[in-house]
């Protein structure tokens, strides 16, 4: 015969109810087994009542039992979740009290800060204290003088007018000799202001005409505001138009050379040097002719444009 039947309860196997709990029978349980089977058919199902009865008993022990030890193990694990709960919040107000203790170490320094700030002051006001002290004294000892000449003037008034009156005219000197170096001082300031925006102003001019190309614009600007431009002005109304060239002479600084040219014959070669430490003339005529024996030929590379201006480019 096989095994009897028995249910599974949470994973784990529960006996029949007619079935022992421990999983073996002792022999009064078999003896009341063999005397039923000699006995009444109703004595033996009153004794197998009685036995199923005390079978639920126990199982129902058994499940009360289990049903404890889950519940011990689930508030052991809740107890586990709580200390793990209560080792979290441990961290985290450790992690506050660090916080907090630096917090207090900052405050400490700036609280050090402010009381070495507060010394400072403190000192700086004795010090004060001490000057005003100083000065209070010396305006006691100046009202005593004050006085002590006061009472020297009423013994002395004649002489103390005249001093008053000498002295008065010593202030008015002072006073005017004052207002003379204030203005000697105001026009030197407003020279040296002039010179400094003068040199400023040509350290800019030399930066500038540092560039060749800079250069030679600056050489004809200077040429177009200079009395030679009639000159030319006025021979150009005679032989008409002329062809113009520019270029830079010779030398670290050079001045610019406008060479104009009539009928392709008669020319004018004009030297403009836009340095202003360049004492003047600073535009002149550097050569002229009937031919062309004394200039090279060079193409034109600018012209005369509107008001006999010249410009660069055709």
């Amino acid at each position: 015969m096989g095994e009897p039947d028995r249910h599974e309860t949470d994973g784990r196997w529960q006996p029949e109810p007619d079935e022992p709990v421990g999983g073996s029978v002792d022999e009064e349980d078999t003896a009341e087994v063999e005397v039923g089977e000699s006995s009444e058919p109703e004595e033996l199902r009153a004794r197998l009542g009685i036995k199923d009865n005390r079978i639920r008993e126990l199982y129902e022990e058994i499940t009360a039992s289990r049903l404890a030890a889950e519940e011990a193990r689930a508030s052991r694990e809740a107890g586990e979740g709580h200390i793990e709960a209560l080792e979290r919040e441990r961290a985290r107000l450790r992690e506050r009290i660090r916080d907090l203790e630096e917090d207090l170490r900052e405050r400490r320094r700036r609280r050090e800060g402010f009381e070495r700030q507060i010394a400072r002051l403190e000192r700086e006001l004795a010090r004060k204290d001490g000057e005003i002290s100083r000065r209070d004294y010396l305006l006691e000892r100046r009202a005593e003088e004050l006085a002590a000449a006061r009472r020297e003037a009423e013994s002395d008034s004649s002489r103390k007018d005249l001093a008053l009156r000498d002295a008065l005219r010593r202030v008015d000197g002072l006073e005017r000799d004052l207002e003379e170096r204030e203005g000697e001082i105001l026009d030197l300031q407003t020279t040296v202001d002039s010179l400094r925006d003068e040199l400023e102003a040509e350290r800019g001019l030399h930066r500038r005409l540092a560039d060749p190309a800079n250069r030679l614009r600056a050489g004809i600007d200077l040429f177009n505001d200079s009395e030679q431009r009639r000159s030319m002005i006025g021979l150009s109304r005679t032989l008409g138009q002329p062809e113009v060239h520019v270029a830079l002479d010779e030398g670290e600084e050079p001045p610019a050379l406008l060479t104009f040219t009539w009928q392709g014959v008669t020319w004018q070669t004009y030297a403009a040097d836009p340095n202003p430490a360049v004492a003047e003339p600073r535009v002149y005529l550097k050569g002229a002719g009937e031919d062309l024996s004394g200039v090279d030929p060079a193409p034109p590379n600018a012209r005369v444009g509107p008001g006999g201006r010249v410009v660069l480019g055709l």
